[in-house]
């Protein structure tokens, strides 16, 4: 079975729910608010609850927006994602001087699915 048939599944059994299928539509701005909170949470602390919320949401908000076959908003999502933890892993080398190893491999996690949602962005566009 195809990745896009996958979606497409997920995008149906989705769209039986009355709440999510509201959500539908508003799912890359909400995924972009829950990424720009994550950014905004490594300058300012937002709190343990709101860090809690953005990651949770961003992630079903991820998977919304693949359900729709959007992969190049995935892939520019989870790259922003993967940026934040560029971020820590410099931060903690150049302040702490020692490695964040968790940074290092949400950063190779997180950068591995945003290649595999670009290349997949540009099979569906060919």
């Amino acid at each position: 079975m195809k990745f896009e048939q996958v979606c497409q599944s997920i995008n149906a059994f989705f769209a039986q729910n009355p709440i999510i299928r509201v959500m539908l539509p508003l799912s890359v701005p909400l995924m972009f608010v829950c990424v720009a909170l994550q950014v905004l949470g490594n300058f300012i602390s937002l709190g343990s609850v709101m860090s809690a919320v953005s990651y949770i949401g961003f992630l079903f908000m991820l998977i919304l927006a693949l359900s729709e076959c959007k992969f190049k908003m995935a892939s520019i999502g989870l790259a922003i994602y993967a940026a934040t933890y560029v971020y820590s892993l410099l931060r903690s080398i150049f302040k702490y001087h020692t490695v964040n190893w968790v940074s290092v491999i949400y950063l190779l996690l997180f950068g591995y699915f945003a290649f595999q949602s670009y290349r997949k962005s540009l099979q569906i566009n060919k």
